[in-house]
């Protein structure tokens, strides 16, 4: 079992709405290499605690301690206001707030990337290297987002 712990990244990054983008995508780092991310990925298991079934008991009991481990890591990669909001909630149930909430941002990042992208020009004096590096850097951050810009668009973009 490897001791190499990315829980540094969400501490660092704590959810407070502006991030949500930056936050998720680290929180998926961390719980794939915890291996808890079909806790949020997947649906619930319909295993029963009370199943006279003890291999499909133990799943469960697996199951509700991986929940537990998983909604303690994301509590603890968000403000206080937040953990307080979703402390009550299970991992599923926290992600698809979250996604509700602050999820739309991505829109409106996409947006105003794409609106300075198309509005950017090379005025006289600025060399050439430095604009072409801005300009693939705004292309790449839309790609990010979900919004890809074909090559010949990206070319008559920067020309």
């Amino acid at each position: 079992m490897s001791y190499l712990s990315l829980h540094g990244i969400l501490e660092t990054g704590k959810l407070n709405g502006a991030n949500y983008d930056d936050w998720f995508r680290n929180l998926r780092i961390v719980l794939m290499h915890e291996k808890l991310i079909d806790i949020i990925d997947k649906s619930v298991v319909t295993a029963l605690a009370s199943s006279n079934d003890v291999k499909a008991s133990k799943t469960y009991e697996r199951y509700l301690e991986q929940c537990n481990i998983t909604k303690c890591i994301i509590l603890a990669s968000m403000s206080f206001q937040l953990q307080r909001q979703h402390q009550d909630m299970k991992p599923p149930t926290i992600i698809e707030h979250l996604k509700k909430m602050y999820g739309g941002q991505s829109g409106t990042t996409r947006y105003q990337l794409s609106m300075f992208l198309f509005k950017s020009s090379m005025t006289v004096n600025d060399q050439v290297g430095p604009y072409v590096l801005k300009m693939n850097d705004l292309i790449e951050q839309l790609k990010k987002l979900g919004f890809t810009i074909g090559k010949e668009l990206s070319q008559d973009l920067i020309l």
